[in-house]
C-alpha cells in the first residue's frame, strides 16, 4: 500500500518497528501515536508501547481480544487455536505472535505506568453493544485503547 499512499501524496514512512522501533522521532512530537490490529503482532509489544507514549502525548491501540467466548470454546472445548473474524489465520501461518486479553492488556499499563483514557469493546462489525458493555472481556471481539503516561509518581498512587 506504500505507493498508493505516493500516488495519493500521503506521508508514509516504512519501518521495522520490531527493529528500529520508533526512535526516529523526538519524543513528545505528537498529540496522538495510533496502531491499529498490529500490537499482537510485535515481538516485544510492550517496548513498543512505552515508545508510543514516549513520542506522543496520548497513544491509541486496538487488538483482537483473546478472551472472547468463541477463542475460549476453541481453546477449551475443541483443543484448537481459534479461528474467528477478528482471528482469521490459521495457527501455523497467523502474524498474530502475543494474543491478550482486556485484562492482559490493563494489567500491561499498570506494570508501564500508563493511564488508561477510555476503553471501547467492540463486535467483529466494529459496534458497541449490550453484551459488550455488560461483560466486555467475555463478548468483546476487538478492543480499543485510549491511554497516556501516568504522571503520578509510584509514592502518589499508593496514597
Amino acid at each position: 500500500n506504500i505507493a498508493e499512499c505516493i500516488r495519493k501524496n500521503v506521508n508514509v514512512i516504512q519501518i521495522d518497528l520490531d527493529k528500529e522501533g520508533l526512535q526516529m522521532f523526538a519524543d513528545n512530537r505528537f498529540d496522538y501515536v495510533v496502531m491499529t490490529q498490529s500490537l499482537q503482532t510485535m515481538h516485544v509489544p510492550d517496548r513498543l508501547m512505552d515508545e508510543m507514549l514516549r513520542i506522543g502525548q496520548q497513544a491509541v491501540i486496538s487488538f483482537p481480544n483473546m478472551g472472547h467466548w468463541k477463542s475460549r470454546f476453541h481453546l477449551g472445548l475443541l483443543g484448537q487455536m481459534p479461528k474467528t473474524p477478528a482471528l482469521p489465520h490459521e495457527w501455523y501461518n497467523t502474524p498474530n505472535i502475543h494474543l491478550c486479553t482486556l485484562h492482559d492488556f490493563e494489567q500491561l499499563c499498570e506494570q508501564h505506568n500508563a493511564k488508561v483514557l477510555k476503553r471501547a469493546v467492540l463486535d467483529n462489525r466494529h459496534r458497541s453493544t449490550l453484551r459488550t458493555r455488560l461483560l466486555p472481556n467475555l463478548f468483546g471481539q476487538i478492543a480499543l485503547y485510549r491511554f497516556q503516561k501516568n504522571n503520578l509518581t509510584p509514592a502518589e498512587t499508593s496514597c
